[in-house]
């Protein structure tokens, strides 16, 4: 192998992939990033085992060849360097770096030692405009069970109806939905359990300058395609709960009110509830008062009170801060509505501007 790219090009590539590096592994080359050079320019690839990424960069070739070299040194090396031009060359298993004014050589493990990226095919396939696709995992996975006890929860359930995809997340507190249009899909219904930590990471890789994203689905991965980029993840495996049996359809109380100033006041009253869970109280009372109440036996109390139009019945009902203001951080709404069925029922979020999202929360009890 031996090759020449430019800094920039290398660096970004790095910063692609070393995102995927295994921090908890016994086995050596998963620290490490495979560099393949083949058909003119340089491919590099990682994988923890349950997703595998590879990226393209182009590059001046003399001649191909593979190695792995550990991710950190690498992207440390690169990202460092000052020069504009990059060269890099392979000689047994140490590869070689030099530029104008930097030299250094890194030892490598072999390539054949890396573990292999099957990549998905004839699988259901479908096309998403990238901005949507970002929009739709921004708004959903932070709803994501943290830890694994039930892994389906730690997933995001994509399902693929009439051209339209439903991401939806719940860690059985809160849930989020987002309805999105495709490009293109199959006439198959397709249902399909991903890890909040891969959808996570496509998140972070779409930027402005990407199109569309190609998702093809396999029996138990799937493959997104993000132009130069390919990631490959295992799927969960198991059954996503019956969510739409717990959306609320007899809505009692509903208000619109400014994100920004019920944002402002939720705040404010989890300054208080810190001893308390984040637990806070919703008061609402006729004819135009909203009231966010925090109570701390330590701390003291708060109350922001906030004029309103209320439609329906009266209500007090306890919910946690901290989910309400989750929600809160990614609808870009100026305006939601909130809309109850009961003190004991589920809360329902929706942005004015965006009919294809809602957000659930499980109420607290009074004396929680």
């Amino acid at each position: 192998m031996k090759i020449s790219c430019t800094q920039e090009n290398l660096t970004k590539g790095l910063n692609i992939v070393s995102h995927m590096i295994s921090t908890r592994t016994t086995l050596p080359v998963l620290n490490n990033i495979l560099l393949k050079v083949e058909k003119g320019r340089l491919n590099l690839s990682a994988t923890d085992l349950e997703i595998g990424i590879n990226t393209w960069i182009g590059a001046k070739v003399d001649a191909e060849g593979a190695i792995t070299v550990p991710a950190r040194l690498l992207s440390e090396y690169v990202t460092t360097n000052t020069d504009k031009t990059i060269n890099l060359e392979l000689k047994e298993t140490t590869l070689y770096l030099s530029s104008d004014h930097f030299k250094a050589h890194i030892k490598g493990i072999e390539a054949s030692e890396f573990p292999s990226i099957p990549e998905v095919k004839g699988g259901e396939k479908i096309e998403i405009q990238a901005t949507d696709f970002k929009d739709g995992i921004t708004k959903t996975v932070f709803a994501c069970a943290i830890d694994e006890t039930r892994p389906v929860l730690a997933g995001v359930f994509l399902k693929i109806v009439k051209n339209k995809l439903k991401l939806v997340a719940t860690d059985s507190y809160r849930l989020a939905e987002k309805t999105i249009n495709l490009i293109s899909a199959g006439d198959k219904e397709v249902g399909l359990i991903v890890p909040g930590r891969t959808l996570g990471e496509i998140g972070r890789l779409l930027n402005e300058s990407l199109e569309k994203v190609e998702i093809m689905v396999g029996e138990n991965q799937a493959q997104f395609k993000l132009g130069p980029t390919t990631l490959i993840s295992r799927l969960i495996d198991g059954s996503f709960p019956d969510y739409e049996q717990i959306i609320p359809q007899n809505i009692k109380t509903k208000i619109n009110i400014k994100s920004k100033e019920f944002q402002n006041a939720l705040k404010m009253a989890s300054f208080f509830a810190r001893d308390s869970a984040n637990n806070i109280k919703l008061q609402l009372k006729k004819p135009k008062t909203f009231n966010i109440i925090a109570q701390s036996p330590q701390m003291g109390d708060n109350t922001s009170e906030i004029e309103v139009e209320i439609t329906g019945d009266e209500l007090e009902i306890s919910f946690n801060a901290k989910f309400i203001l989750d929600s809160l951080n990614v609808v870009n709404s100026e305006e939601i509505s909130l809309e109850m069925a009961g003190p004991l029922s589920p809360g329902i979020i929706r942005p004015l501007n965006d009919k294809n999202y809602l957000y659930i929360i499980m109420p607290l009890r009074m004396d929680e």
